[in-house]
Order: C-alpha cells, then structure tokens, then sequence
C-alpha cells in the first residue's frame, strides 16, 4: 500500500517543495488482524515549509465496541452516530492522493488501512510514504522516540495530556515542518512520487470531534473551534444537530459565561452535527450578531448591553463583530481617565485657536464649563478681544492665557501625569536592549537547541538494524523478512532481514505489520508510538 521513501544528507527534491498528507488514527486496538477498527482518523495536507492546504477529521464508527476510551476519549456513544469507514472513504483518498503520506509509526498505519480498505472493498495505492519514527531515529540521537518526546525535543515545548488524532497530525506536521526547514544538514527527499487516486463516491458525512478541549485564555467555545479541523471546502452540518447546538449555545450564553459542562456538551453536539472550523464559526457569529442586532433596534446601545455583549465575544472568540462599539466605549474611557482629569477649563471666545485647545484638553480627560467657578483652573481666551469671563476669571485669580501659553500648560501638565516615579530614558532604553536580547537567544534555543542531538551522519541501513531492530528479533517467535534499501523503497538485493516486533518502519517496509507482537512489545521497544 505504501512506498516508503526517507530524508537523505544528500542528492535528492527538497522536503521544503513537497506535499504532504500527515495521518494520524485512533482506534480501538492494536491488531487489525483480530478485528481491531479505526475509530478516528486524521489527515493535514500540508507542504514541507508549513504551508497548511487543507485539514481532515473524522470520528469513524468502528462497529464493534470500544474499550480503550480512556486512550483516547472515544467512547461507544459518541462513535454510534459517526459514520463508518466506508461512509468517510470518499473524503479520505482524496487528501490522500498526489501527496507523501507521513506518520509517526507507518506500519502501523498502513496495517489499519489496508484492513479497512479491505472490508470496505476498496482498492487503492500505493502511496509514497514517510516515516517519521523512522527518520528522527536516524538523523537524531534520543533514548526514546514517542511522537511527544520527540515534539518536545524539537519544539521546547510538551503537547496536551489528552489529544484527538487531528491535534497529533497537526503536531506531527509541526516536527516535520522544522526536520525539513530547520535541519543543521540539508536533507532532500527521496522516495516515489505522488500519484493521483481515483475518485471515491463522497457521502458528506464527517463527525469531527474537537482536541483537547479547555477553558484556557481564549475561552471555551473559542478553544472548540479551533480544535475543529480547517476543512477546504467544508461540508454541510447535519440540521437537526446543528439547531440543538445552537439553541445549547444560546442557552450558555445567557448567564453570561460557559462553564465546562456546558462546553463538553456543545463539543458532542459539534461531533454529531459535523461541524467544522469554519462552519462552527459561522454559528457563533451569527448568534453574537443578532444579538448586537436586538441591542441596536431602539438607536442606543446601552453600558449592560455593551458589556453583555463584549463578555459573548470574547466567549465566541468574535470581537471583530462589536469591535467599533468597544472601540468608541475604550475612547471614552480612556478620555474620562485621561492625564489631564481633574483639569476644568472654560473656553472665553469662539476663535478656532481657542477651540482647538479646548477639544485636545478633552480629549486628554480635562472637563469642559461653561461659566466661571471657583473649580476653574484655567480659562483659555482670544487675547484679541476682551471676554466678560476673562476678566472675571482674572478677579477671582483665577489663571487666563492665550490659546499658545494654554495648549504649552495643559501639555506639561498631561506629561506629569503621566510621568512613572521610575521612569528613567536610560534604563528604560538599557532594559529594552536586555528584552530584545533574551528573545533573540530564547528563538536561537528554540530553533537550534534540537541540534545538539543531531547525529554527525545518518544511521545507514546495517547501523539501524544492529540498533533498532537486531536487540528485539528473539522477542518474536515468527519471523517476518523486511528487505531495505539505501534508497529507502523494498529491495529484493537487500540483506537485511528483520523480526516485525522491534524493527520499527525499517523492519516491516511494505509488508502487513503482525498487530499483536506490536501489542506485547510496545513498552520495550524504544520509542514505538502507536
């Protein structure tokens, strides 16, 4: 099903040009061969610079039952309404075809799709393939090499606990973005290439299931969305489904936050409405502006309605919506607690250079009167004629200056408002030196610290089989012959053989991967992520 090609320190199509199609499953065991099904698959169309095409997720309904829900958070429920294997085929090959196939542990991988193509009585392939197991093995030296040791090595960074398939292709996709744009070496890639599939009869039934759901800063409906994949096109959501999540949504909103109860149950109702990002986004949004729509229909937006209304946006991840309200409300208030509050100052003259000083003083907070009274600080007058409030301002010794002298007070005194105990030009300039510094060498780390484990050259094909495979062969009592090349395809020339339970992608090229001794070997084999 699948030709496997590698990342080579050589000759060869740079990764940075090619496309793409990183996979990920879930399912409810570790053995096809005894009846073990997809339960959810995904799939980032993807060029090697980072450039994302298009995002494929499915909850698949594997048609037996599940029991290994606490793996992956798919449980017999949530699955019954999905649809099956067949149903989501036509969605599936097509970001598959004309691209490179990547995952973490392809044997894996393919002895799960070709089961199900099987069952289903679809023929397709082969498929170029990567794997990346196979290549950080290779070009960098770790004592474990799980998909999130290696995330953290590469990144500096740790996935969430709890993960769907398409948050570990899009992470996947991530560490194969930096293994091609980021390498000490140049790699090329060399390995078939991509190949069109014939066309699939498409049902538009998809049940995408949102990642790691949490409140965090965005909020929990913000957080769904985006664990949603970035269909390209979407497909239509399931009405009934997605009117039940809407009137839930509404619901949620209207004590004017979303707890997490609430947030699981939306995510199932976005499950089996078959909403994607766009899609589930789309709902929020028209909700949030029939909102604005009802706070608008009598001309006068009140504070309780701004407030309602900024609290859902920020909830919905949709500010761009109320952002010209929130905007005149932030004007407003930073005008009322500008540098100048405290400052009254009373116009005496109409003369546009009086005017003007007044407009920038309340602009700034200072508060604007009309007659003269004992809480005037400052009258600002035409010195060309003599206004009745100018003289009495200067009776009551109250200070009068012409529009230049006003505007050079009212400046100094903003200034000295707004003037920090600590401020300093010095340090303050010495401290953004001291920032920018840190932030160069903190993207140094996070960019090259992986290089550190860079090996001086590639494992070959005999180190490879002496480190990965060779140590696991008397763990299995059947014995299965790989043939590998240097060039990363099935070569009959090879002399390379190896047992399926530890050789990882290197020791079951092209062959159906014997589930159960992956099964019993998964805890010894260094690294093996399934």
């Amino acid at each position: 099903m699948f030709g496997q090609g590698r990342l080579v320190r050589g000759p060869g199509e740079d990764p940075r040009r090619v496309l793409f199609a990183v996979v990920k499953l879930d399912t409810t065991g570790y053995d096809p061969l005894r009846g073990d099904r997809v339960c959810e698959v995904a799939v980032v169309r993807m060029w090697g610079d980072g450039r994302v095409e298009d995002e494929f997720a499915t909850v698949v309904n594997p048609q037996r039952h599940i029991g290994n829900s606490e793996y992956h958070g798919i449980d017999d429920a949530l699955a019954a309404s999905a649809p099956t294997f067949p149903e989501i085929a036509g969605e599936l090959v097509p970001r598959l075809s004309n691209a490179v196939v990547a995952t973490h542990h392809l044997p894996y991988l393919e002895g799960f799709l070709r089961a199900e193509f099987r069952l289903a009585g679809i023929s397709v392939g082969p498929f170029p393939a990567l794997c990346t197991l196979f290549e950080f093995r290779r070009h960098i030296d770790l004592s474990r090499y799980r998909q999130d040791t290696v995330f953290q090595e590469v990144t500096g960074s740790w996935p969430a606990w709890e993960q769907s398939s398409l948050e570990k292709a899009r992470n996947l996709g991530h560490m194969l973005q930096i293994l091609a744009t980021e390498p000490p070496q140049p790699l090329a890639w060399v390995g078939p290439h991509p190949v069109p599939q014939p066309a699939l009869p498409r049902t538009g039934r998809i049940a995408p299931r949102p990642g790691s759901l949490r409140r965090g800063e965005e909020g929990w409906l913000a957080n769904l969305a985006a664990g949603l994949p970035d269909m390209r096109p979407s497909l239509s959501p399931e009405p009934r489904a997605a009117a039940e999540y809407r009137a839930v949504l509404v619901d949620a909103l209207a004590d004017g936050r979303v707890v997490g109860e609430e947030a699981h149950r939306l995510a199932r109702l976005a499950t089996q409405a078959g909403f994607t990002r766009s899609t589930v986004r789309g709902v929020h949004e028209q909700v949030l502006a029939e909102a604005r729509a009802r706070a608008e229909a009598d001309g006068v937006v009140t504070s309780a309605e701004l407030r309602e209304l900024n609290k859902a946006a920020d909830q919905l991840g949709a500010r761009h919506l109320v952002g010209d309200l929130l905007e005149v409300a932030e004007k407003e208030k930073a005008r009322r607690n500008g540098p100048l509050k405290g400052w009254r100052i009373v116009p005496a003259g109409e003369s546009a250079a009086v005017r003007a000083v007044v407009d920038s003083a309340a602009e700034r907070g200072a508060t604007v009167g009309v007659n003269v009274t004992k809480t005037v600080r400052l009258v600002v007058a035409d010195p060309s004629e003599e206004h009745p409030k100018a003289a009495k301002a200067r009776e009551a010794g109250i200070r009068v200056e012409a529009p230049q002298e006003a505007e050079r007070i009212l400046d100094a005194a903003a200034a000295e408002a707004q003037k920090s105990l600590f401020e300093n030009a010095g340090d303050a300039a010495r401290a953004a030196e001291v920032r920018e510094r840190d932030d160069r060498r903190a993207e140094l780390e996070r960019r090259t610290g992986w290089h550190r484990t860079w090996r001086p050259r590639e494992l070959s094909d005999d180190e490879y089989y002496r480190r990965f495979v060779a140590p696991f062969e008397d763990d299995d009592e059947d014995e299965m012959v790989v043939h590998v090349s240097t060039r990363g395809a099935a070569s009959p020339g090879s002399r390379h053989h190896a047992r399926t339970g530890g050789g990882g992608c290197a020791g079951a090229l092209f062959l159906v991967l014997a589930m159960a001794a992956v099964l019993a070997l998964a805890g010894r084999v260094p690294g093996v992520l399934v």
